[in-house]
């Protein structure tokens, strides 16, 4: 709606190559879109970005967010990735502990519709085709979807801004110093290492838990993801004895079947602070020279 922005829209590229990826946000910012939508920050895509040996890197690696265990062939991938990274003499890991994933969902799925849904229910009333699983579930059947009235969408938005101010103290927190002289903190984490989804490429109506992707989108965090191995049916057995976090978690293991998965692309993705895009790519591209990602042949 209008004026009515809870939930930032972005457009996210799609690329074979990081390359791609890069000439992509060069161009769309190189037109400044700014100047006929004045919602825009006027922020010029920084190609001079780069990261060099002699810079110490810090890398947060979220295994889990508390929420849903991701499944074996997504873990292999974090510490197979890990592993690779130790050996790097500037890099550095730290555990990410997830802060309140599950309110985040709670905050991002009350903020997709606040109009209940009716103006994407009316377009597809024109269009005259059936709603798919997904669109039935997000919408019809998602509990936090609801008609907000001006107090209780304010109410959402508040709980918006509280939980990236939260999020935003739990990053700085990261830190191992302040400057004597500028009293600015320093060594705090430069990016997330975590999973792009709970699993791999789900099958079709099956992908009902977005919280990997949608904690970024409710931060306005930029996040990159990038292929890293395949789905080995000797390496990826579901472990025995496994005990679920919760009730989604359980029904998300239930979708797991390694023979069914063989062969497919594992993704990971790195996340970084607003507006810091070109830091995140940077530190990829940088990572996947040290580490020579991915780990299998891509076409």
């Amino acid at each position: 709606m209008p004026g009515a922005d809870p939930i930032t829209t972005v457009i996210g590229p799609l690329s074979t190559s990081i390359e791609g990826i890069k000439i992509f946000m060069k161009v769309i910012l190189d037109s400044k879109p700014w100047i006929l939508e004045p919602a825009l920050i006027p922020l010029p895509w920084n190609s001079s970005l780069h990261i060099s040996p002699e810079k110490p890197l810090r890398i947060g690696v979220l295994w889990h967010d508390n929420v849903v265990m991701p499944h074996p062939p997504i873990t292999r991938a974090l510490q197979s990735v890990v592993s690779r990274l130790k050996t790097i003499p500037n890099v550095s890991t730290v555990d990410w502990n997830p802060y309140l994933h599950d309110e985040a969902w709670a905050i991002i799925s009350s903020l997709y519709y606040p109009d209940a849904g009716d103006e994407d229910a009316a377009i597809m009333a024109e269009s005259g085709e059936p709603w798919r699983p997904l669109t039935k579930w997000i919408i019809k059947e998602n509990p936090c979807v609801r008609r907000l009235n001006m107090k209780e969408f304010y109410y959402w938005q508040e709980e918006r801004e509280a939980y990236r101010k939260e999020y935003a103290r739990v990053w700085n927190d990261t830190a191992t110093s302040r400057n004597p002289e500028t009293d600015e903190l320093e060594g705090m984490v430069d990016v997330i290492l975590c999973p792009a989804g709970p699993g791999v490429a789900p099958a079709h109506n099956t992908a009902k838990y977005w919280a990997y992707t949608s904690q970024w989108n409710l931060l306005d965090y930029p996040a990159l993801v990038f292929p890293v191995d395949k789905v080995d049916v000797g390496l990826d057995k579901m472990a025995k004895g496994y005990e679920p976090m919760s009730g989604i978690d359980d029904d998300h293991w239930r979708l797991y079947d390694v023979e069914r998965f063989a062969g497919l692309p594992i993704s990971l993705q790195l996340v970084g602070r607003r507006f810091e895009d070109e830091k995140v790519v940077a530190i990829f591209e940088y990572l996947k020279k040290q580490i020579g990602l991915p780990f299998a042949d891509f076409p």
